[in-house]
């Protein structure tokens, strides 16, 4: 039977991203609260938090890119890219790429959502309306794009190039990515459903998208938000409202199993801990008070133990 501990009781308001580390460390993000937190799984203690200059962080990941020496992240504020020294608690470095002026609306505010990075080291990031899930004319604003280096900016040895390639249009909320073998899994939340793509590592290119798991609102209370996956190749999804994280197999398109979470806005997850064994769960506070819940560990980070379950690797950093 699955075990569900509180690991960090930080109240986000909309906690996210969590980001895995072998050395035992967990990074993730409050988007509303603009803040970066860390927490180490070895000492079971809060390590530190950096704030971002008040700017909404959508994802952070690893970096370990040697085009971008002296910085341990990569973080969404707003429409920007930015590299961040964490470990000295600078997210006011000039940004590395911004979402294109042409994908903006004057109508609605745009800004980055979740983001993961390939197996290759590029980062994929997707956009979102910030009205998106109330407003039918927000739903398909958003984008998927990912990083990679360019020649579209000038660049000095000081400042590489870097773009943003855009890989999908008419998102909604672009939310969970993960690969596994030559497949690429994606959520937009609005779709309610987990859907692949036939991933090419080489040139990064996505084809032949179809569904592999659906998650009704009738039926699971909520959306879709994000995910990752497990080293048996199965999917974990975060379900945003309906109070829990299930596991469900691609391959027949079928829930394998449902844990129920003592919060009623799980948003993602990444696997931990010194053997993978560990599954790292964030929320989000303001959600749930929207909703009408008022658990008292709202939008704190939790720890997932699943007998028998592993994660297939720690979060991938960032190196292009």
């Amino acid at each position: 039977m699955a075990r569900v501990e509180l690991v960090v009781d930080s109240h986000c308001r909309l906690g996210e991203s969590p980001v895995s580390y072998a050395s035992g460390d967990i990074r993730f993000v409050d988007i509303e609260g603009c803040k970066i937190y860390s927490y180490d799984t070895v000492a079971n203690r809060s390590v530190r938090e950096v704030g971002t200059e008040g700017k909404v962080v959508g994802h952070i990941v690893a970096c370990a890119s040697d085009a971008l020496p002296g910085y341990d992240l990569l973080a969404s504020l707003d429409t920007a890219i930015v590299p961040v020294n964490f470990e000295g608690d600078d997210c006011k470095s000039n940004p590395i790429a911004v979402i294109p002026e042409s994908h903006l609306d004057p109508a609605t505010k745009i800004r980055f959502n979740d983001g993961k990075v390939d197996l290759q080291g590029r980062l994929w990031a997707g956009s979102m309306a910030m009205d998106a899930s109330r407003n039918p004319n927000s739903a398909t604003k958003g984008y998927l794009y990912c990083l990679q280096r360019g020649t579209s900016v000038k660049a000095t040895d000081a400042s590489p190039s870097y773009e943003l390639v855009q890989k999908l249009d008419q998102v909604g909320i672009s939310n969970g990515t993960d690969w596994y073998g030559d497949l690429m899994y994606y959520i937009d939340s609005l779709k309610q459903e987990v859907c692949v793509f036939d991933f090419d590592s080489v040139e990064g290119a996505i084809s032949n998208r179809r569904t592999v798991a659906r998650i009704p609102k009738s039926q699971y209370g909520g959306l879709p938000d994000g995910m990752t996956v497990d080293a048996d190749g199965k999917l974990w999804v975060a379900v945003y409202g309906g109070g829990a994280i299930v596991q469900m197999d691609p391959e027949t398109q079928t829930e394998l199993m449902k844990i129920e979470m003592p919060i009623l806005c799980p948003t993602s997850m990444a696997f931990g801990g010194k053997d993978l064994s560990e599954l790292y769960v964030t929320s989000g506070a303001r959600g749930e008070e929207q909703k009408g819940g008022n658990s008292e560990h709202r939008g704190g980070l939790f720890r997932v133990h699943i007998p028998g379950v592993k994660g297939s690797s720690f979060s991938r950093a960032f190196t292009v």
